[in-house]
């Protein structure tokens, strides 16, 4: 999550949703042969289980091989060759580089703002499974990604739901996400996915001399009327797992988890050679620059203002920002 996103759900589902009768619901797939997932080396004969990161046990006569999911999951996924029959985000996901090297044409877009799925089209494109990002002391009653137990209970009614838990390293989501695809048919021992890992490991490897550096940095999200998010590295996964490589980040403090929020007056609070800049609806460079307070720093004179991309928990994605981020460590000198 690069950026603040909604804790609380809001509302039940308006009328016309809410009037749908359950079979109108209920999905349509065809109970044939199923079609192999996109990057899918076989589809596993047989009964599929699946226990996810919320103790969710899910059973199914076959493995899934249609499935919706969540924005992050959603990329996730089809970094991993699967590609979903429909996505869901919190945000249009053409404006979200999480998605910049993907190609969506395929996939039905069903909803672009936090919990604003459209019922109507997620059942018409028949998922048998539905993923979704999990964070610490969500209950499978209300999952991330949807705002109210009475949608998730009708989204049930489609496809069971599971979620991954994006926490700790992303090394750890990266692995769990692995573990998912694999179960479906996904050959993570050679071909595309055993390529994309040891880049991901040379990447990484690659990072360490820069992180050297001693060059602080400090990921944000801004508005004009909000003021500053900053975000606490060792509660996202991508942040955490490029501190465990010897990057520094600003020991951001507050008592709540992930961002501490203050005032543009404030700007000035912790000190950093290098900010990260949410790309996620965030103010941009240029706006951020408008505020006298912020303008001052000594690292917005510098110009060392990068763009945070929240990357999908994969190794494509994790690889490319890795690389980023030893340009901007290597480039860019001590101003704090």
């Amino acid at each position: 999550m690069s950026r603040p996103t909604p804790l609380s759900r809001r509302g039940l589902l308006g009328g016309g949703l809410a009037a749908l009768a359950l079979t109108g619901l209920s999905g349509c797939a065809d109970d044939s042969t199923p079609t192999p997932v996109d990057g899918a080396a076989d589809v596993p004969s047989g009964p599929w289980s699946w226990t996810d990161d919320l103790g969710q046990e899910i059973e199914l006569e076959r493995a899934p091989t249609r499935i919706a999911a969540y924005g992050d999951a959603a990329a996730a996924l089809m970094n991993f060759g699967i590609t979903p029959v429909a996505l869901f985000h919190y945000i249009p996901p053409a404006d979200d580089p999480t998605f910049e090297d993907l190609d969506l044409s395929d996939v039905a877009i069903i909803g672009e703002a936090y919990g604003e799925l459209n019922l109507e089209q997620l059942a018409a494109a028949a998922p048998e499974l539905i993923v979704t990002t999990s964070y610490a002391g969500e209950k499978p009653e209300l999952m991330y990604g949807f705002k109210g137990e009475t949608q998730m209970e009708k989204v049930r009614q489609i496809a069971p739901v599971i979620g991954v838990m994006q926490s700790g390293s992303a090394l750890d989501v990266i692995r769990a996400n692995e573990k998912l695809v694999a179960s479906l048919g996904v050959d993570v021992d050679s071909g595309q996915v055993a390529e994309d890992r040891a880049a991901f490991e040379e990447a990484s490897a690659e990072l360490t001399a820069p992180a050297q550096s001693g060059l602080t940095l400090l990921p944000l999200y801004a508005e004009e009327a909000g003021g500053i998010w900053f975000a606490k590295a060792p509660d996202d996964p991508a942040l955490n797992y490029y501190q465990s490589l010897g990057v520094q980040f600003a020991d951001v403090g507050g008592k709540d988890y992930y961002w501490h929020n203050v005032g543009w007056e404030n700007a000035d609070l912790y000190p950093a050679d290098v900010v990260l800049y949410s790309m996620r609806g965030s103010l941009t460079p240029e706006q951020m620059m408008e505020q006298p307070t912020f303008a001052r720093l000594p690292v917005a004179e510098a110009g060392q203002l990068h763009p945070w991309k929240f990357k999908s928990m994969d190794y494509p994605s994790q690889t490319s920002y890795l690389r980023e981020l030893a340009g901007w460590l290597t480039e860019d000198r001590d101003v704090a």
